[in-house]
């Protein structure tokens, strides 16, 4: 049975005014399927019954959400499903028409995200006492001598097929409704597409706040799919985690699959509310158009998905429709995974170092240490190839953890042979910055390596600030064991800058997107000269990274940004080069 806590009784009852407020349009969203069953149009336009009903109903409506359920609410709820079986209305026909009456409702809840303390508690709620309605109306149309097994048995197959948190249907009965879309879509020879969605940064959210947070953002997003698919004929399932499929009925064009896409996405990204601050996160959705890219179950599915992960891998938050040529791509990253599993095994990897530069005498400062994988077959490869795919397996605590320690050992070996006291700089990826040890991970390497913390400096993004509690406290433990902060990336994310004066950040890195085209353009050129004018007044320090020219090095020298890295001074070396390019002339000035 659907478990209505009490908790959940006085939200429903909250909520009352509003549906006495609204109880003709609410009703009518419940009996409009009926138009749709042929055999009953004559029962509506020549009787009252349907009329009486509908009054019934509003009546017991009301009741429900008075916030008690007992017995003898029960026992009437049965009366009424019982005349509806009377008079012919079949058990398929109370599917729709409760989801018109649940869709109805959460239109209401959804009107007061603004204001309602809990809007998605209401709206689960909500979607629990619907839930146990439907229940009852399954029941009171089996046999009133029927076995407690059998209610039971009927239960069950519901919870079988629906989503416990959201109330959408599951992925068995997607299954189910895309094998019938595709036999009917088969005889009529029409198309269909199947949508896969994915939200982007979710794990973050469910990570930082914990579950509880997690499922109230899931049902919030459920309830945004429902209202952005609005005027077209649409299943919607949640597959899982943070994953939903879409199958668009009874639509031709491609285009119309992409105004779909569109609107889902934009109702996505629009800021969700947890714990009093503001969380975004955006939406990567795959399309498969039926029979364009797919006959079966399977092939819709695994089309759509491929081009959903294609939509990740560019930068997330859009949508894309499947194609041969990303089935090919799909071949090249399995293979890539594969061989990505042999390199961390045999060490495939080697790092290189940027020199970090003070611009007004070309004195190197610090180093940021730059991990490429030396592919036995198709060469060096850059990071932005393997990170994306390490990342999702998993492999990046590897990795991340030997280019740490690698770094660490390096840049101790320079020190201890007579090179400059300089730090180096190691790029945190928010699975590192997450994991549960991470303070006593980097203080063991430290210790291993024998590198004094204050050498060592850890470039974090804008994405980590998202929970500032766990932030702070992660950080001010690096900060305590004298572990150097710096905010790479900057200016390129959704955070508040409020976390600037509340955090123990050392730097700023101004990102390389604001760099490349300074000399030409004024929005570009304002924006950097207030990240160095702030930094200044908080007394950070700051880096301009992706300096290629010298029209870049002048506007950033003539805005008293002290510190550069780019290839216009050089690029990322092995470390024998940036020891006889750097420290070897450095320890002979020492001579």
């Amino acid at each position: 049975m659907i478990n209505l806590t009490q908790r959940d009784l006085e939200l429903i009852a909250g909520l009352r005014p509003l549906v006495v407020a609204q109880i003709e349009h609410i009703t009518a969203s419940f009996y409009e399927a009926i138009l749709h069953v042929d055999s009953l149009k004559e029962i509506i336009t020549s009787h009252t019954t349907v009329n009486r009903l509908r009054q019934t109903l509003s009546n017991h409506l009301i009741e429900m959400f008075d916030g008690y359920i007992d017995e003898a609410f029960i026992e009437k709820r049965m009366r009424i499903a019982m005349v509806h079986q009377k008079i012919g209305l079949p058990p398929k026909w109370y599917m729709g028409s409760f989801q018109n009456l649940l869709s109805a409702l959460l239109r209401i809840v959804d009107d007061l995200k603004d204001t309602h303390p809990d809007c998605p508690a209401l709206a689960q709620a909500v979607t629990k006492l619907l839930s146990f309605e439907q229940q009852l109306v399954l029941e009171a149309y089996e046999k009133q001598t029927r076995e407690e097994e059998q209610r039971a048995k009927v239960i069950i197959e519901y919870q079988a097929l629906h989503d416990d948190l959201t109330g959408l249907p599951n992925r068995r009965m997607l299954h189910q409704s895309l094998q019938e879309t595709i036999d009917q879509s088969a005889e009529a020879d029409s198309r269909f597409a199947v949508l896969v969605l994915d939200i982007d940064r979710f794990k973050m959210i469910n990570d930082s706040l914990g579950h509880t947070y997690g499922d109230r953002f899931l049902q919030e997003v459920s309830n945004r799919i429902r209202k952005s698919t609005a005027g077209f004929n649409v299943v919607i399932a949640r597959m899982g985690g943070d994953e939903f499929t879409l199958i668009c009925k009874n639509v031709q064009s491609d285009q119309a699959f992409a105004e779909l896409a569109t609107q889902v996405v934009k109702e996505i990204e629009t800021p969700y509310r947890l714990q009093s601050n503001d969380y975004y996160v955006s939406a990567s959705i795959g399309i498969a158009v039926y029979p364009d890219h797919g006959t079966g179950v399977e092939q819709l599915l695994k089309n759509a998905d491929t081009a959903m992960y294609e939509v990740k891998k560019n930068g997330k938050n859009g949508f894309q429709f499947f194609s041969n040529e990303l089935d090919n791509q799909l071949l090249l990253r399995i293979e890539l995974e594969s061989d990505l599993r042999k390199a961390v095994k045999q060490n495939e990897f080697i790092l290189y170092y940027q020199p970090q530069v003070r611009a007004s005498s070309n004195e190197i400062i610090g180093v940021e240490a730059l991990v490429r994988w030396n592919h036995p077959t198709k060469g060096m490869l850059s990071p932005g190839i393997f990170i994306p795919v390490a990342e999702e397996t998993g492999l990046i605590y590897d990795i991340g953890t030997w280019t740490l320690r690698e770094a660490c050992k390096q840049m101790k070996k320079w020190h201890s042979a007579g090179g400059p006291l300089i730090p180096v700089s190691v790029n945190l990826s928010s699975r590192q910055f997450h994991q549960a040890n991470l303070v006593e991970y980097i203080r063991d390497i430290l210790q291993e390596t024998g590198l004094e913390a204050k050498y060592l400096e850890l470039e974090i993004t804008e994405s980590m600030m998202m929970d500032a509690d766990l932030s702070t406290e992660i950080l001010n433990k690096l900060n305590d064991f004298g572990v150097k902060i710096s905010l790479d990336d900057f200016g390129t994310g959704y955070s508040s800058l409020s976390y600037l004066k509340l955090l123990p950040i050392h730097k700023l890195k101004i990102d390389r997107s604001f760099i490349t085209d300074i000399t030409q353009n004024t929005s570009d050129q304002a924006i950097v000269a207030t990240i160095i004018s702030m930094a200044k007044h908080l007394n950070m320090d700051v880096i301009a990274e992706g300096i290629e020219t010298k029209g870049q090095l002048d506007f950033l020298t003539e805005n008293a940004c002290k510190e550069i890295q780019g290839y216009y001074f050089s690029r990322p070396l092995p470390a024998t080069e940036v020891e006889e390019t750097f420290f070897v002339p450095y320890r002979q000035t020492l001579l």
